[in-house]
């Protein structure tokens, strides 16, 4: 189960990176004022650095004019599809869990500086790791006799 779990991630990831890295942007195109020499064999290439201008904003001639239909009304329709990369409770909740009984054997678990979700009912208190809850998202517990979902 946490073989898949890992797997589920890394494609997950793998997707998000592909997606943001298939982006490309031109770099801006310089002007300079006279032409750079064509550099040679025996002459390095030399770039030369160009700061641009500061520009004033134009100032306005009227004030602006609201429109007559919100620019949603005006956009065309587009045929979208949702993709899903996990089924329907592909993250299961932890409903029934189990705390360390206490604070010394938490420590052997968990770091000192790990994030935590604290809850406290009618003084029982509940603390949750957000590591574990990454990765699972909800916990379905009763808190001070009254049951909660503890989501991240």
């Amino acid at each position: 189960m946490c073989k898949a779990r890992i797997v589920i991630s890394a494609l997950v990831l793998a997707l998000i990176v592909t997606a943001c890295g298939s982006e490309t942007t031109e770099p801006p195109i310089a002007t300079p004022e006279s032409e750079p020499p064509v550099p040679t064999a025996t002459t390095p290439p030399q770039v030369e650095a160009t700061q641009p201008k500061p520009t004033q904003p134009p100032e306005p001639t009227s004030p602006p004019v609201a429109t007559e239909e919100p620019v949603a009304a005006t956009a065309p329709e587009r045929d979208l599809d949702i993709v899903t990369l996990l089924p329907f409770d592909g993250i299961p909740a932890i409903d029934n869990p189990q705390f360390f009984p206490d604070l010394e054997t938490a420590n052997m678990f968990y770091n000192d500086g790990e994030l935590i979700l604290g809850v406290e009912i009618d003084s029982d208190a509940r603390a949750y790791s957000v590591p574990l809850l990454s990765s699972h998202e909800i916990v379905n517990d009763v808190v001070g006799g009254k049951p909660i979902a503890v989501t991240w």
